[in-house]
């Protein structure tokens, strides 16, 4: 029954936009248009009263049948189908390789031990070290795969010390910093978490800025490790953390230890990755070495026989379709938002004179509300899809760099940790060793201080970078 409410009012929404509710002097109706689909399918995706992918489908069907775009046309940008629409999500293929690949060997637990051992009885070190290692694991790998690593290998080791669902606060701190860490971490690259790579299309295809693979890396891996540290070190003295027993410690570091040296695939992982990693960068200074067709190769490289890296089992396992599906949908939107004026027009009528702001007042509101978007909107690619076009019409009369825009929308159109609802933080929070009121407490500041700090940080730079 709430799925059929939920789809009752998500229709009313479009019905009204599209029928009813009055132009703004400016506009065409299929701005408004435009709007009824947006919103309804965000209803359709928070609520999940549909599938996400059928929602995605809805949206291919709707903004042909409603003018905002014609089915198909040779022009960029100018049709729902274009192949510029499909790079991002055949990149994607490429990232989940890498996932698959990493998660099916020893290294994430090689990782974990590492930290382990950084961490010796400290419990502060520990949380620390957690939660660094879950942030540079999430950089290569999904978030969701490195929070559900490390909360494990955690959560173990408060198993073993004797800790108590509801009061440990040994476990309270580190099911917030590893789910944390595992969000932040993964604005670290372009291969860190879909978005990146969708944001960083969005704003070459709007705003005719490219922001190179090393240019993101330089960027937001000093960004990310640093808020870890933060974000670690504020878990381990908002919690009352319980003393960790030696006996605890070797239990779980014995476990880890037994992988003994690295075997052959792990070898053959690293190298791989290393010289796909360096012709990215290197795309950089060679554009003809384009690091779309480097992922598209090395996405095959990674199956050709002597080298298979993973099984076809394990490659399908590690693709989330509904995700790669939301991010075709949300080009379409983006599109729709953009061409039809709509987000420009609701910039100069609610953000009216922010030409006359300060820039760092300008990026500070665009940062808080990506914040907000997130908040309301608990699933990264519809955050997007709202606030980088709005990003990118405020832009156009303040003048703030497209590789800003891009970093926020990755940035805090892929991290909250306001609220357990985010898959991340979900995967984490639903083990049950904290309460939603203590989350509710203490889970906020994370995402508070990477929204203060991109604010500060990415106007300067991305100056430096050259934007």
């Amino acid at each position: 029954m709430k799925k059929l409410i939920a789809i009752v009012v998500a229709a009313l929404v479009f019905l009204f936009f599209q029928f009813v509710c009055p132009v703004p002097t400016g506009l065409e109706r299929t701005a408004m248009s435009a709007v009824g689909i947006l919103l309804a399918c965000i209803i359709l995706w928070v609520t999940e009263a549909l599938p996400f992918i059928v929602t995605v489908v809805l949206i291919f069907l709707l903004i042909p049948l409603t003018g905002i775009l014609p089915y198909a046309s040779t022009e960029t940008q100018a049709s729902v189908f274009n192949s510029s629409s499909l790079l991002v999500p055949i990149y994607c293929l490429f990232v989940f390789t890498v996932s698959g690949a990493v998660m099916s060997t020893p290294i994430p637990y090689r990782v974990a031990s590492a930290a382990l051992k950084f961490a010796g009885n400290s419990t502060t070190k520990l949380i620390i070290g957690f939660s660094v290692a879950t942030s540079v694991l999430s950089m290569f790998v999904s978030d969701l795969a490195a929070s559900a690593i490390f909360i494990g290998i955690g959560l173990s080791i408060v198993e073993a010390n004797g800790g108590i669902k509801g009061k440990s606060g040994l476990a309270k701190a580190l099911t917030v910093s590893v789910a944390a860490a595992a969000a932040i971490g993964g604005i670290g690259t372009p291969i860190g978490n879909s978005l990146n790579i969708l944001c960083m299309t969005l704003v070459e295809t709007y705003m005719g800025v490219r922001v190179t693979f090393l240019a993101w890396c330089a960027v937001n891996i000093p960004l990310a490790l640093v808020v870890s540290v933060i974000s670690g070190f504020w878990c381990s003295k908002v919690f009352k953390i319980e003393e960790i027993k030696p006996e605890a410690l070797s239990v779980v570091s014995a476990k880890l230890a037994d992988y003994g040296k690295m075997t052959v695939i792990e070898i053959k992982l690293i190298v791989w990755f290393v010289i796909a990693f360096g012709l990215m960068i290197m795309s950089t200074w060679f554009p003809q070495i384009n690091s779309m067709l480097v992922a598209f190769a090395f996405t095959v490289i990674a199956f050709v026989p002597g080298i298979n890296l993973l099984s076809k089992e394990q490659y399908y396992k590690n693709i989330p379709w509904e995700i790669i599906m939301m991010i075709i949908g949300v080009q379409a939107l983006a599109t729709g938002l953009v061409g039809t004026g709509v987000a420009a027009w609701f910039v100069n009528t609610v953000l009216a004179g922010a030409s006359a702001w300060p820039l760092l007042l300008v990026v500070l509101v665009m940062c808080f509300i990506t914040m907000i978007l997130h908040i309301c909107i608990p699933v990264g690619p519809p955050t997007v899809s709202v606030a980088v076009p709005l990003m990118i019409a405020l832009a156009a009369t303040t003048g703030v760099n497209g590789a800003v825009i891009a970093c926020i929308g990755g940035i805090l159109g892929g991290v909250t940790t306001w609220l357990p609802i985010d898959s991340i933080m979900m995967i984490c929070y639903e083990k049950g060793w904290i309460s939603m009121a203590e989350w509710l407490k203490k889970a906020w500041f994370p995402t508070v201080v990477l929204c203060v700090l991109s604010a500060l940080y990415l106007p300067a730079m991305t100056g430096l970078m050259g934007y």
